[in-house]
């Protein structure tokens, strides 16, 4: 069983007996994978990756499974249910009212819907408020992804935490933290990804 992630849009097909094609945007649904991706990107280029985030919210997976083994579960679990072909699939959607969720190894929970994309026509992504998954803004993800690539190219900019973190957003054309929810859900994100912190923002 192989598979490769092609980009843009990042369509992840599954090959074996049969074929489930799935269409997946890694960059807004999966947290290892997207960092994988940048981190490719060269420092001058950062901000322009970041701009696929977009701005509105998104459901983010962060649990130990990866993109790979989501989708040897997921074509298991569709196997199981006797799924071979894109009727199978449209057929067994129309039984559950238009979608399904399908509960992995790791407790969280995936929907899978009918793409529009007749090459790839299995569209999933993660159940909002699943287990390894939380609800993050497009702007508190980009600035919590570029201050982690600043620390780790060591070009942070001099100051507090907060200063950095106004700095950085104000490089991504983003306004300064106005509020204490704000910072608090920059602080969750921050925790997420994995940033490492020594003082509160």
């Amino acid at each position: 069983m192989t598979g490769i992630i092609y980009g843009p849009p990042y369509l992840f097909p599954i090959h074996s007996s049969s074929t489930y094609p799935i269409l997946f945007n890694p960059l807004k649904h999966h947290l290892a994978a997207l960092q994988d991706i940048l981190l490719q990107a060269a420092p001058e280029a950062f901000p322009t990756q970041l701009l696929v985030l977009g701005n509105s919210q998104m459901d983010m997976y962060h649990g130990p499974l990866s993109v790979a083994t989501i989708f040897q579960e997921i074509m298991t679990g569709l196997h199981g249910a006797g799924i071979a072909s894109q009727a199978d699939f449209e057929a067994w959607l129309a039984g559950k009212g238009g979608y399904a969720d399908m509960i992995l190894s790791d407790g969280a929970t995936w929907i899978l819907r009918l793409a529009a994309n007749q090459s790839a026509y299995i569209h999933l992504h993660p159940g909002r408020y699943s287990r390894h998954t939380t609800r993050i803004k497009a702007t508190a993800l980009k600035t919590v992804l570029a201050y982690r690539m600043k620390q780790q190219w060591q070009q942070l900019p001099v100051g507090s935490l907060r200063e950095q973190i106004n700095e950085i957003r104000q490089q991504l054309a983003l306004s300064p933290l106005r509020s204490l929810a704000e910072s608090e859900h920059l602080r969750r994100v921050m925790v997420i990804v994995g940033v490492r912190l020594s003082e509160e923002i």
